[in-house]
């Protein structure tokens, strides 16, 4: 795709983006980073897994980044919920566990992508990029798959 298309594609999105993490210190840590790259992106956010998968339902994000272990339920079901409902959503596991046995079953529930916490700096926006890039525009200037 050309550059210049691509930047003046972005110019007129706005990705949705939900975090769910039950560390409202780390929440307010990848908001402020996604904020710093792209002051467009509109960002919500959920403290456990049952809210998470309320605002998923309401919000409806393009992607959303998804804590494992969290509260009132586990991140990979709540994934497969969120999915379920609203299936082009993207999820991204930000997790500390970065265990194959964790991988395995994010895989069994259809995530996108699975980003140790310490690895965020590095991954995180690539990944982000290659999810919207597999999205076309749709009304309201928000997301959908292509």
């Amino acid at each position: 795709m050309n550059l210049n298309f691509r930047i003046e594609r972005k110019k007129c999105m706005k990705a949705k983006i939900l975090i769910i993490d039950d560390s409202g210190d780390f929440r307010a840590q990848v908001k402020d980073y996604l904020k710093m790259h792209d002051p467009a992106i509109e960002i919500f956010e959920a403290s456990t897994a049952e809210m998470g998968v309320a605002k998923a339902s309401c919000v409806r994000p393009d992607i959303v980044l998804m804590d494992i272990h969290l509260p009132h339920g586990n991140g990979l079901e709540a994934t497969r919920h969120i999915k379920e409902e609203n299936p082009d959503c993207d999820v991204i596991v930000l997790t500390m566990l970065d265990v194959e046995a964790f991988r395995q079953a994010a895989k069994n529930v259809a995530v996108t992508d699975f980003i140790g916490k310490s690895e965020i700096y590095e991954r995180l926006m690539p990944s982000i990029e290659r999810c919207l890039d597999r999205k076309t525009i749709k009304g309201g200037g928000n997301y959908e798959k292509k």
